[in-house]
C-alpha cells in the first residue's frame, strides 16, 4: 500500500477549530497560529469567535491634556491609533477611579461624581463621604484614593455597589444604589490600597498585607456596618511593606495580590519608580471565604494585568494575543504624600514581565503632563469600535 503524506498544513478549518478548542493553554494556541500563514489566519479567526468580534477587552489608555475636558485614547492593540475623547464636565481634576466604563471624580464638597464618557455623557452624583477634611484646602481630590464598581449602574440601576478608598489613612466605605448615604467600615482598619468583588463579597487589602473580607449584598439601612473577617493581619516587618498591593480575579476565576514594589531616586520620593512586582495566589474556602493559604507564583494563567487608579483587571492572552502572558501594565497611582500634596512624578508607567523579570514602555510619556491629572486604564463598551 503506497504511503499517503498528511498534509497538515491545508487541513479543513473545522477540524482546526476542533483541535483549538482543546487547547486550553494560552501560549500554545499561540503557538498554533506561528505554524504558518494558513494556521494564522484559522487562529485569528477562532479569536474572532471566541471573543465575539470585539476587541474592547483590553483597556485602553485615558491620556490627560492641558485643555479641562479634552482626553486621548490609547489603544494598546492598534498602536498608531489616538482617539480624541470628552469627558462630560469642564473640570481637570483628578480622576480617582474606572470601572466598567465609567470614571470617578470628586469636587471641593466632597461629592464623588461618576461619569461616562462613551454614553452621551452620562453622570451620577453619590451623597457626600465625610473625610474629616477642612474643605477650604485644594486637597480634596486626593481624599478620595480610589473608586471601584460591583457592576455598570447602566445595567443595574438599582443593584451596584460603590466602594472608596478614602482619607489619608486610607479607610473605606461604600454606597449602595438608592441609599442616602455612604457606610463606614471600622475606622481601625487603615492603609488600603485595593478593593475586588469577588464570589458575593467584598474583599480588600493592604500595604502591609492586611486582608479582609466583608458581605455587602446582604447589608441594609437597618445595621450600622457589616461584619468584617481578618483574613490576613498586618505584617509588621519592613520588608512586608509594599507601595502598593492590588486584588484581581484571573480568566479563569482565581484570586491574585500583586504586590508593587517601588523604590526611589536619591531619596526625592518626586523620583519614585516601579522596581519590580511579586505575585500570590490567595487559595480560599469555597463555602466560608476564609483565606487558607498565600502562595507565591510565577504565572497568573498567563493573563496580562492592568494596574493603577483601574479596577484592577486581568486580560486572557487569547483575547491580547499582541502581549506576552504573564505581563503587568501599570500606571502611576503611587503618589508619596507630604500632608496632603503629592510629589509623585506621575510618570512611573510601563509593564514588568513576570517570567523574565523585565520592565518596558509601551506608550511614549510626555514629561509636561506630569502634573496634569494622571493617567488611568478605562474599559471601552462593545460599540466603541478600533478602526
Amino acid at each position: 500500500m503506497k504511503n499517503v503524506k498528511a498534509n497538515w498544513e491545508n487541513l479543513p478549518t473545522l477540524c482546526l477549530f476542533l483541535v483549538l478548542d482543546k487547547l486550553d493553554v494560552p501560549s500554545n494556541l499561540v503557538r498554533f497560529g506561528a505554524v504558518c500563514k494558513y494556521w494564522h489566519s484559522v487562529f485569528n479567526n477562532f479569536l474572532d469567535l471566541k471573543r465575539g468580534s470585539s476587541l474592547n477587552l483590553v483597556p485602553m489608555l485615558l491620556i490627560p491634556r492641558k485643555s479641562n475636558r479634552v482626553r486621548q485614547l490609547y489603544s494598546l492593540q492598534v498602536e498608531t491609533k489616538i482617539y480624541n475623547i470628552v469627558l462630560p464636565m469642564s473640570h481637570n481634576k483628578r480622576i480617582c477611579g474606572s470601572s466598567y466604563g465609567w470614571l470617578a471624580a470628586v469636587d471641593k464638597n466632597m461629592v464623588i461624581t461618576l461619569l461616562n464618557p462613551f454614553k452621551d455623557g452620562i453622570t451620577i452624583n453619590l451623597p457626600k463621604i465625610e473625610v474629616g477634611l477642612d474643605q477650604n484646602t485644594a486637597a480634596y481630590q486626593y481624599e478620595v484614593h480610589k473608586v471601584i464598581l460591583s457592576t455598570d449602574p447602566l445595567l443595574h440601576p438599582d443593584g451596584y455597589v460603590v466602594v472608596v478608598i478614602y482619607n489619608f489613612r486610607r479607610r473605606i466605605a461604600f454606597y449602595k444604589s438608592k441609599q442616602k448615604s455612604w457606610t463606614y467600615l471600622d475606622k481601625n482598619l487603615t492603609a488600603f490600597t485595593d478593593v475586588i468583588f469577588y464570589k458575593n463579597l467584598t474583599y480588600a487589602i493592604g500595604t502591609r498585607s492586611l486582608t479582609i473580607s466583608f458581605d455587602v449584598n446582604s447589608f441594609d439601612d437597618s445595621l450600622k456596618s457589616p461584619r468584617v473577617k481578618i483574613l490576613m493581619s498586618t505584617h509588621k516587618r519592613l520588608e512586608d511593606y509594599f507601595a502598593r498591593v492590588y486584588l484581581v480575579e484571573s480568566s479563569k476565576g482565581d484570586l491574585f495580590s500583586i504586590k508593587r514594589i517601588v523604590g526611589v531616586k536619591d531619596n526625592h520620593y518626586s523620583t519614585h519608580f516601579t522596581e519590580s512586582f511579586k505575585v500570590f495566589k490567595l487559595i480560599l474556602d469555597d463555602q466560608s471565604g476564609e483565606l487558607l493559604e498565600e502562595k507565591e507564583v510565577k504565572n497568573i494563567h498567563e493573563d496580562v494585568v492592568f494596574v493603577g487608579y483601574n479596577q484592577t483587571l486581568a486580560v486572557s492572552i487569547l483575547d491580547f494575543p499582541e502581549d506576552k502572558p504573564n505581563s503587568i501594565y501599570f500606571t502611576d497611582d503611587c503618589f508619596i504624600a507630604t500632608g496632603y500634596w503629592p510629589t509623585g512624578s506621575q510618570l512611573d508607567n510601563g509593564f514588568f514581565n513576570m517570567k523574565d523579570g523585565n520592565m518596558g514602555i509601551y506608550y511614549q510619556f510626555n514629561p509636561l503632563y506630569k502634573y496634569l491629572a494622571p493617567y488611568i486604564w478605562i474599559v471601552p463598551p462593545v460599540e466603541f469600535k478600533l478602526h
